[in-house]
């Protein structure tokens, strides 16, 4: 059982609160801190989707009144990501969260078959991150940074900045908001000004998901309230039929391109099978949480106003008001021409290069369709054996020169861990494989334990103050390194480095 549970901060992530704990206590093992916190030692773990949390609530102290309850709705990403999912299907997200399932969720909620991607790192507010050391001594992890398409903090109208910490992982360590993967350094933004109209409105919406404070729609209901809305706009006919055509054309003249590559949602207007077109539909496909959010904006309605409206009347079916671009001759020959053109492709990837068009002779020309197609499947290429002595040798130069790199790195000094060693190189989680025994071998023994690393980001701070003619203080040097300016123990471990340095 836990002894202590440190105190946990409005909208900070549960991984947020855990990785304080662990620090708190000096634990270097993920094993031992998992059995501490979980009461086993193996297990998948997510920064957005923790599971399990009902075996985390009997593990804390015995003063603890916090519930499961609470930890999903109000320190998870469960709130965003389930806000426009049927009831059936968040309460079983729920209940997977709260007991466990052994498998991801992120798969659940669309993470890996969908177009919208989350971050793959932690992202921060420098000026939060300032505010909470000088207030708090500490800074943590905010939900609401970590949603798609926050560009900004709302507080300070600051750009949010990635870190170095992996967000995705189904195995991730635990890693602070500290000065090891944060700095103060306010980076410039260079948004016009209607994409950052458009954000702070992205961003309200969003704290209204996050809050939780609504009740479930299902899916026939939103696309009756989105084509409602259409209506009013005069997108849609009085029985519900849609224009498409208007539609995509005034939501493009709505949303800049620029914003809605930002936000992952380029919408070609060319293709009739484009996102917007097919988001109108009353479909099983997953649809983001961003992009309902895009939509709603466009139509004029908060996200408070789309959840407290009562009901809508909807449409019967849908039309495209359009002539088709092709007869059925034109489109057998350019389907023949993509498969003359792209000899030895199987069916998969000749879809991939004629989408739309794959898809309309499919539906409608199906027996042509199979007496023209080749079934050809592309052919494995026998993987070639791997000499594992000199794979072991390049990685390890590889692994010396990242090392060197980030040492001699101009600015604030980064610490030398797996992770940056990973990140320098711009590769993964492959550095680990057991057979590159030298390569994990340098890789242990470079790897700054938090004391060393602390004291060469002093030194930095020291001569940097120098250079720039500044009487150098112990606080001083606190606050350019990025320690704040009311710790203690810095304090006391930078006294030390002046002696160090005055003694040499």
């Amino acid at each position: 059982m836990m002894n202590v549970l440190p105190q946990i901060y409005s909208d900070e992530l549960l991984y947020s609160v855990l990785a304080r704990y662990k620090h708190m206590c000096g634990m270097q093992s993920r094993r031992a801190f998992l059995k501490d916190v979980y009461g086993q030692s193996k297990m998948l773990t997510s920064i957005f989707f923790p599971q399990y949390l009902e075996r985390f609530r009997q593990n804390l102290p015995p003063y603890s009144k916090i519930t499961v309850d609470e930890l999903i709705w109000n320190h998870t990403m469960f709130p965003f990501y389930t806000a426009f999912l049927s009831k059936e299907r968040s309460d079983s997200i729920h209940r997977m969260m709260e007991n466990g399932c052994g498998k991801s969720i992120e798969n659940l909620v669309g993470f890996s078959g969908g177009k919208v991607k989350s971050y793959n790192r932690l992202r921060y507010c420098p000026r939060c991150y300032s505010e909470d050391i000088d207030e708090l001594g500490e800074s943590f992890w905010r939900r609401l940074h970590q949603v798609p398409g926050v560009l900004y903090c709302l507080k300070h109208g600051t750009s949010l900045k990635s870190t170095i910490v992996p967000s995705t992982e189904r195995y991730a360590d635990y890693w602070c908001a500290d000065g090891d993967v944060c700095n103060a350094d306010v980076e410039d933004d260079t948004y016009d000004e209607r994409i950052v109209e458009l954000s702070r409105a992205y961003i309200k919406n969003t704290i209204f998901l996050m809050d939780g404070d609504y009740k479930k729609k299902e899916l026939p209901d939103i696309v009756d309230f989105y084509v409602d809305r259409l209506r009013e706009k005069g997108l849609a006919s009085a029985n519900g039929f849609i224009y498409m055509n208007d539609f995509v054309h005034q939501f493009l003249q709505f949303y800049p391109s620029h914003y809605l590559s930002l936000m992952q949602s380029n919408v070609d207007d060319s293709q009739q099978a484009n996102w917007l077109r097919l988001f109108v539909r009353n479909n099983a496909k997953n649809r983001s949480p961003l992009r309902h959010l895009l939509v709603l904006q466009f139509l004029g309605v908060s996200a408070q106003e789309f959840f407290h409206e009562r009901s809508a009347t909807g449409k019967f079916t849908a039309r495209v008001n359009h002539s088709p671009s092709f007869n059925l001759e034109e489109r057998r020959n350019a389907w023949l021409k993509i498969i003359e053109t792209n000899p030895g492709l199987n069916r998969s990837q000749l879809k991939e290069i004629g989408k739309g068009l794959h898809t309309w002779i499919y539906k409608h020309d199906t027996e042509w369709y199979e007496q023209v197609t080749p079934r050809v499947g592309a052919r494995k290429k026998r993987t070639p054996v791997i000499d594992w002595a000199k794979r072991d040798e390049e990685c390890l130069a590889l692994v010396k020169q990242a090392v060197e790199s980030i040492l001699s790195r101009v600015g604030k000094p980064v610490r030398v861990l797996p992770a940056t060693i990973r990140q320098e190189i711009g590769v993964r989680r492959w550095l680990d494989n057991r057979k590159l025994v030298r390569t994990r071998q340098f890789i242990k023994e470079a790897t700054e334990d938090i004391n060393s690393y602390r004291i060469r980001k002093i030194r930095w701070a020291i001569r940097e103050l120098e250079r720039d003619g500044v009487n150098v203080t112990v606080y001083k040097v606190q606050l350019h390194a990025g320690f704040g300016g009311n710790n203690k123990e810095m304090s006391k471990l930078i006294e030390r480095v002046f002696h160090d340095e005055v003694t040499l």
